[in-house]
């Protein structure tokens, strides 16, 4: 019986126990709030209605709560299963400006950013310990860059409505500038090759310093060319090569800084054995070794080693295996500094196209795009042919941006999609208005040119020219594509007038009228191979001191008429339209005047265009045009067919078609034979803002015009500047500055010209 009564006492208390302990919630009660939602606060809570409660429960919702950061104290009670949360809310941020502070440091876009992203924005939270945090974050950027004298003070109000208000003045001080800066232990190279890796040192010379300043201190300036030493080292087969030590003495003042880094070079690898492993395929080790740089005995260079990867990858990568690892394993002999690599190829299964997809062409029709694509759906891919298709649809010039992602299918390892992202450009120029020129007098001008017809990738040429001097109307049309082997067709109709005795009186008029039909067959993706037939009428009026002492013969004859062939062969393997930074691009075309209409001649033209990268911002551009021109049977060349030059497609800083011998009375005669030659170093201009269409070089050219062939060269010109190109949203802008380097006394001269247009 008394065991019984203690059994039955022992529950009654644990159920009185609990029940006082922990009560279920059946409301929820929260005061305080001002700016903060109820919905909020209950989307933090670790508890909701239903739920019991007890005093865990009352740690839990505190502690929950203060992670949120939203108040800075919080009160929780219990009664008659009501659950009482009490909260005083911090302050909402009213304002939050930084003072007196400059984009040495700091930059404005980043900082929003770093603001936000630590919630110190207008109508955040305020958390004081976030403050601290950034304050913290800005000295270190400072420092970072030889600030350290900086100082930040801050100022906080809080308003009657709980909001606070935050300025932090900033008060950067000087930079630490470097007092001297040396490398010990240098033996390799020189202690001044090393320390031209780094761009702070010691100051140039003054002038020189106050726009490089070469001598203000910073620690990611400091970092970065210890990067670059190490991978100079490295990349020569001193693998061993190691930075001892790097000390860095400040001044009291904190104005002066000396630097001294000690390093230890280490002996230099070679290369030993190169081994290949895995599946090789239908390659051989010989043939897989020929795609190496390097070969056993060389000095081992990582960069050459990275590069007979990637070439490797490519061979696979080209036969369908797009997610194939290759992988090069490198042992270290450190008693003989040898280096052996074992090359493992793992290739995973051949890879085949599933969709190609086009986004972006708002004006191209789709067709253009894919018929430059070398790979079909269903195909394999290839990493090669995807390059190559880029930098074709890159050289339509219709688009200012190509990019292409590959993105695999879930639950298909076979198969990949192929997503292009084009980004259109403006193809075509109009242009209406006046000009004036001491060659043609004022003219109005009319024209539009269209390489994009209708989003089509037929090009469409129309102008109109009135002067009292000049006067021309043409229209041309091509289509690249005509049929489905990419055959082309062209053709136009043309009439021209030019009245010379609007120039001088003793002086020449031509008229000319006539036709023109082409087609053009590919020889390859990059060659192609062109033909056309014009035909021309010619009235040709000379003037009485012209036909007299000017060109006396060819004033009197009755030529009119003219069948000209030509036929050219062409190659183009640009990466780019507008702004190539490699490749190549050559044209060789010969022109005959055929017996069968009165004009008989010839002209042999070619040219070469070649663009080499130097770095990622610089572009050499060296390009080349000769031209020879001769008549066959009785007559001369027409004055009219001859080679002019000067301008700003020929020599700049010579005057326009200036070059050449002259008659007596000084006018040109223009030549037989034209060379012309250039070279040039592009820049991009990083230092503006959106400049990407921006262009900027420095170029020298070379050439001239002579009137004979027989003759020993010609009368050479050479001439020096800069040019500037800027594709403007209102058109194509062009200028240039040059001095000539080489003239004679009476050369007509032009030391700056420009030109512009209008697109749409």
């Amino acid at each position: 019986m008394q065991k019984n009564f203690i059994q039955i006492f022992t529950i009654v208390l644990f159920f009185i126990t609990f029940t006082t302990q922990a009560a279920v919630i059946k409301h929820i009660e929260i005061t305080g709030l001002e700016i903060i939602s109820r919905g909020t606060v209950l989307s933090y809570l670790p508890v909701e209605v239903g739920d019991d409660y007890d005093k865990k429960t009352s740690v839990q919702i505190i502690r929950t709560l203060y992670k949120t950061e939203f108040f800075k104290d919080i009160e929780v009670s219990q009664e008659n299963q009501v659950l009482k949360i009490k909260v005083q809310e911090n302050p909402h941020i009213k304002y939050f400006e930084l003072l007196n502070y400059s984009d040495k440091v700091l930059n404005e876009e980043s900082l929003q950013a770093i603001m936000k992203n630590m919630r110190l924005t207008q109508g955040s939270i305020f958390s004081s310990r976030q403050l601290e945090k950034f304050i913290s974050q800005l000295e270190q950027s400072y420092i970072a860059k030889g600030y350290y004298g900086i100082k930040i003070n801050k100022n906080i109000e809080i308003d009657a409505q709980n909001r606070v208000g935050v300025e932090l003045d900033i008060q950067e001080g000087k930079v630490a500038r470097i007092n001297s800066m040396k490398i010990i232990g240098a033996k390799v190279y020189s202690e001044e090759k090393l320390l031209d890796l780094f761009e702070i040192g010691e100051a140039d010379f003054a002038i020189l310093n106050y726009f490089t300043q070469k001598d203000h201190y910073s620690k990611i300036a400091l970092d970065a060319g210890i990067e670059t030493m190490r991978s100079l080292y490295i990349n020569e087969g001193y693998l061993d090569f190691k930075i001892d030590k790097i000390d860095t003495e400040l001044d009291e003042d904190k104005r002066n800084i000396s630097i001294k880094i000690r390093i230890n070079e280490g002996l230099q690898y070679k290369i030993g054995t190169i081994q290949f492993t895995g599946n090789l395929l239908n390659q051989s080790t010989k043939e897989l070794r020929r795609l190496f740089a390097l070969k056993k005995g060389d000095i081992f260079k990582r960069k050459k080693v990275v590069e007979g990867v990637q070439a490797i990858v490519d061979v696979f990568t080209n036969q369908g295996y797009a997610f194939s690892n290759i992988n090069a394993a490198t042992i270290e002999n450190k008693t003989t500094h040898i280096v052996d690599l074992n090359i493992d190829i793992k290739l995973n299964q051949k890879v085949y196209v599933n969709r190609i997809t086009i986004e972006g062409n708002t004006r191209t029709q789709d067709q253009v795009i894919r018929r430059e694509i070398g790979i079909s759906e269903g195909g394999i891919y290839s990493s090669k042919e995807i390059d190559k298709s880029i930098k074709k649809i890159k050289r339509l010039g219709f688009f200012s941006d190509v990019k292409m992602d590959v993105s695999k299918i879930k639950g298909v390892k076979d198969k990949i999609n192929l997503h292009f992202t084009v980004v259109e450009t403006k193809t075509g120029q109009f242009s209406i208005g006046l000009s004036h020129s001491n060659s043609v007098g004022t003219s109005f001008n009319l024209g539009i040119q269209e390489n994009n017809f209708l989003g089509t990738g037929n090009v469409l040429n129309a102008n109109f020219s009135n002067s009292k001097a000049v006067k021309e109307t043409a229209f041309y049309f091509s289509n690249p594509y005509f049929t489905e082997d990419n055959h082309s067709i062209s053709y136009g109709i043309f009439t021209k007038s030019i009245d010379g005795s609007e120039l001088d009186a003793s002086s020449y008029k031509i008229d000319e009228n006539g036709f023109s039909f082409g087609y053009g067959i590919p020889l390859s993706e990059d060659t192609r191979i062109n033909a056309d037939l014009r035909f021309s009428k010619f009235d040709v009026t000379c003037g009485t001191s012209f036909a007299r002492d000017d060109e006396p013969e060819q004033c009197t004859s009755n030529d009119e008429t003219e069948v000209k062939l030509g036929v050219g062969w062409s190659n183009n393997t640009l990466n780019d339209y507008r702004f190539p930074t490699e490749g190549q691009k050559n044209r060789v075309s010969v022109n005959v005047a055929l017996p069968v209409a009165d004009f008989r001649y010839y002209k042999f033209d070619a040219s070469h265009k070649s663009y080499y990268p130097i770095d990622k911002d610089l572009t050499l551009n060296v390009k080349g045009i000769i031209g020879v021109a001769d008549s066959y049977g009785s007559n001369d060349l027409p004055f009219f067919k001859r080679y002019y030059g000067g301008g700003a497609s020929s020599i700049r800083g010579f005057d326009f078609n200036s070059l050449g011998q002259t008659y007596a009375n000084g006018r040109v005669r223009g030549g037989k034979l034209s060379i012309l030659t250039s070279a040039s170093v592009i820049s991009k201009l990083n230092f503006i803002d959106k400049s990407e269409n921006m262009r900027i070089s420095a170029f020298v050219d070379a050439g001239g015009i002579d009137s004979k062939l027989t003759e020993k060269g010609v009368d050479l010109k050479i001439s020096a500047g800069l040019g500037f190109t800027w594709a403007t949203p209102i058109g194509p802008l062009g200028f240039y500055a040059a001095k000539p380097l080489r003239e004679r006394s009476g050369d007509k001269t032009k030391t700056f010209d420009f030109t512009i247009g209008t697109s749409f």
